[in-house]
């Protein structure tokens, strides 16, 4: 019995080991900057430059660059402005924290640098877990812990 009951601990702790490591994986998939851009525009570069800045500084930080030629690019542009409540009247729309940036300009500038920082520091979610917005899983987890019990106890 004593053999037995020294495994209960360690199913319980590889269990939430494996639920703490998958929950970090799915977050780690998505970008921290979403950046709708057009080929050829200054207003877009000008931008750019302003996250190469950041990227340097803040080398953990996700940009994913769409060209709004690519398929499915209006969808998820207006999808996500719908979201932020803005209008994307001209490129860049740049999408991080709980901001929305249409164009360039040394405010917008400012606007993004601000936004960026605050989310290193505060941990913002992507962009994209806007549109995807899904409730905690608490039936699936309470599900992988009680099947995990189960089988502890069944062990035992």
């Amino acid at each position: 019995m004593q053999r037995t009951n020294g495994r209960l601990p360690g199913l319980l702790s590889l269990g939430i080991v494996l639920i703490c490591a998958l929950g970090a994986l799915a977050a780690d998939a998505l970008p921290d900057v979403v950046v709708f851009y057009r080929e050829g525009c200054n207003d877009c570069r000008q931008m750019d430059a302003v996250l190469d800045d950041l990227h340097e500084m803040y080398p953990g930080v996700v940009v994913a660059h769409i060209e709004e030629q690519a398929a499915g690019a209006a969808d998820l542009m207006w999808s996500l402005s719908t979201k932020y409540g803005i209008f994307p009247s001209k490129f860049p729309v740049i999408f991080v924290g709980d901001q929305g940036i249409v164009g360039s300009g040394r405010d917008k500038e400012l606007l993004l640098r601000n936004t960026v920082r605050n989310c290193v520091f505060n941990d913002c979610p992507s962009p994209l877990a806007v549109i995807n917005e899904k409730p905690f899983p608490w039936i699936t987890m309470a599900t992988l812990l009680v099947v995990l019990l189960v089988v502890a106890v069944w062990l035992l």
